[in-house]
């Protein structure tokens, strides 16, 4: 199987075991894949994110109105088309940038329209989003990068991309159940003293670094503003060594 048709599976985590270890040796000489790998894995965090809006409850009635008023289109007739070879990597790189770019002005668009950039903080917020998506893409060009996932214990899901040799890591998180307003999740690194804080996740990638003595990163919930030591049992906890 053509490992660059692979990307997508990789960063939703929908690939076997051999199939993962496999693609990652494959990403550490192929900086269009790590690019975009980088760039899913980023954008399943954002999505993570976008809160849920319940239709308008006249939209399901006006859909099948809709539906029962269109002329329904006769079959096409098949026609054969000559096989055409396959594209160069260069340009199948250019298509998959291409579905890449007018994805994310879909999602672009969503998140404006449902949530609005409302304040300078949101503005910061997205410019930190593309300052993890640039680190996770440098970490996956490490020739030992490693990516690692575990869901966490109400739902969701984190993912470590790491790279012991540049002893950092960026940390990403999506589906995780919202919090009340007086909480936030906090990310610590479990090395051989006391937990480290290593930032508050609030959409965009984590970015750790200083990580010598790391052996797992551990996700706890704490008050708003986050804690000096942990307070609370981790919620998911991601052993890295």
């Amino acid at each position: 199987m053509d490992p660059h048709t692979l990307v997508g599976a990789y960063a939703v985590n929908a690939l076997s075991d051999t199939e993962r270890a496999e693609f990652e040796a494959h990403l550490h000489g192929c900086s269009s894949c790590a690019e975009e790998a980088a760039e899913l894995l980023a954008t399943t965090a954002v999505l993570g994110t976008v809160a849920e809006i319940a239709p308008p409850e006249h939209l399901r009635a006006q859909v099948l109105a809709d539906a029962a008023a269109t002329r329904q289109l006769p079959p096409k007739v098949s026609v054969h088309v000559q096989p055409t070879a396959a594209l160069p990597v260069r340009n199948r790189w250019l298509v998959r940038a291409s579905v890449l770019a007018a994805a994310a002005s879909v999602l672009v668009a969503v998140v404006v329209g449902v949530q609005g950039l409302q304040d300078r903080r949101e503005l910061d917020d997205l410019k930190q989003s593309a300052a993890g998506y640039s680190q996770v893409s440098d970490l996956l060009s490490a020739p030992d990068a490693k990516v690692l996932s575990e869901p966490g214990a109400g739902g969701g899901k984190a993912t470590v991309v790491i790279s012991p040799s540049r002893s950092k890591a960026v940390f990403l998180a999506n589906g995780l159940p919202p919090l009340a307003a007086d909480r936030d999740y906090q990310l610590w690194v479990v090395g051989t003293g006391d937990p480290r804080p290593a930032g508050l996740l609030r959409g965009e990638p984590l970015v750790a670094d200083g990580l010598a003595d790391a052996r797992a990163f551990a996700l706890t919930v704490e008050p708003s503003g986050g804690s000096p030591a942990p307070t609370t049992k981790p919620v998911l906890a991601i052993a890295v060594a």
